[in-house]
Formats: structure tokens, C-alpha cells, sequence
């Protein structure tokens, strides 16, 4: 945890740096398990929503009514139960959402690498596919917003409230992606810097129409379950 870290921190706060001197390796090595990491702690904090919001609730009134003697026997086999459920939805989680978030930045490689290659860049895909898979640094702004689910499960926080919220991070997650997008391109493919805002721009469209997607289909649907 140290590495990512230390990595996490140099791509927020000295982005410019970073892809300077990207390190050295393979996009399957460090660049790799960066982004398997951010999907594992995205993942965590998901499951820790989830068992607030619906597993505690379950187990407690499991218990309801239930004292003394009988309640010291049921609760460490609660607890093993509650474990298992913790387990088991992370694992589901992680495998999803790692694999979602290896071919997003994926494809946003790919495409940025073709307008790159376009605009008269002089990088490889390998190269880029490795700095973008960094990129996913950007995505855990939306910790916050998956921490605030628990807010709008009790009623703190209103659904709308919580929309217009993840709207926001979105955005500006996607600003920030916009930027590392320009910086990495540049220092990929060597080309201008207006080049290189240009070839970002459209994996940034890209990221914007994934937000109505998810705005539009997704996000009524997780507030249907946590509403």
C-alpha cells in the first residue's frame, strides 16, 4: 500500500512529473496492478455500503427480542455469517468492477492512442494503454459519494441531493481524467499541446456519456435500493 500510495499521490498532485518519468515495465506489471488496486478499495467501499445498509439491518432484527444466554450462542454465528456475506459480495464486486475499470481505461487508451497516432504522434499503444491504466487515480473521487449512499439510506440526504452530488464528482473526476488524458499524450507521443488536448477531448466525451448513461439508467435503479 505504500507504492500505490506514493503513486497515487504523484499522479494528483505532480501529474506533469509523473508521466515525465512514468516507471519503467510492461502495462501488465505495476501500471497493471495500480489499477486492480483502486478497483479493490472502490469495491471495499461499496461492500461496506452495502452490508450497512442491508445486511446489518437484516442481522439486527434477526436478533430482535432475543436476550442473555441465547443471544452470547446466536451472535458469533451472526458474525461468521455476516463474514461470509462480506466475503462473498466483495469478491462478486471486485471481480466486476476491476474488469469494468481495466476496460474502460482500456478503451480510452485505444482511442486516444489512434487520435495521437492521427495528429502525427510518434508513441506505441503499450505505452499509452500504461500511463491511462495510471489515469484510473482519478475515479476514486467517487469514494465520497458511495459513503454518502448510508446518508440517504437513513434519510440525511436526500436521493435528488445525492444525484446531483455524484453528477458533480463525476464531472469533475472527468475534467481532471481530461488533463492527465492531455498530459499523457504528450509526453507518450511527443506532439504539441494543443494536439494533445485535442486527442483528449474525445475519450473525455466519452466519459461524459457514460455519467447521462448511468445518471439516466443506473442511478434510479441503486436509489430504488437504498432509497
Amino acid at each position: 500500500m505504500n507504492w500505490y500510495l506514493e503513486t497515487l499521490y504523484k499522479i494528483i498532485v505532480r501529474p506533469i512529473l509523473f508521466f515525465t518519468d512514468m516507471p519503467r515495465g510492461t502495462w501488465q506489471e505495476d501500471a497493471l496492478s495500480f489499477a486492480m488496486v483502486t478497483g479493490w478499495i472502490l469495491s471495499f467501499a461499496i461492500t461496506v455500503v452495502l452490508f450497512i445498509n442491508s445486511y446489518m439491518p437484516t442481522g439486527l432484527s434477526l436478533i430482535e427480542g432475543i436476550y442473555g444466554r441465547k443471544l452470547v450462542i446466536i451472535l458469533p454465528v451472526l458474525a461468521i455469517m455476516g463474514f461470509a456475506f462480506f466475503a462473498m459480495t466483495l469478491l462478486i464486486i471486485g471481480g466486476l468492477l476491476i474488469l469494468a475499470v481495466i476496460g474502460l481505461f482500456v478503451v480510452c487508451a485505444a482511442v486516444l492512442n489512434f487520435l495521437l497516432v492521427l495528429l502525427g504522434g510518434s508513441g506505441n499503444i503499450f505505452e499509452v494503454v500504461k500511463a491511462t491504466l495510471y489515469c484510473s487515480a482519478a475515479i476514486l473521487a467517487g469514494l465520497l459519494n458511495i459513503f454518502l449512499l448510508i446518508a440517504v439510506k437513513y434519510k440525511v440526504m436526500s436521493a435528488a441531493n445525492w444525484i446531483i452530488g455524484e453528477n458533480v464528482i463525476f464531472l469533475a473526476a472527468s475534467v481532471f481524467l481530461y488533463g492527465l488524458f492531455a498530459i499523457l499524450g504528450r509526453k507518450t507521443h511527443n506532439v504539441p499541446r494543443w494536439k494533445a488536448f485535442l486527442a483528449a477531448t474525445v475519450p473525455f466525451i466519452i466519459l461524459l456519456v457514460i455519467n447521462v448513461i448511468l445518471s439516466m439508467k443506473v442511478l434510479p435503479k441503486v436509489m430504488s435500493i437504498f432509497g
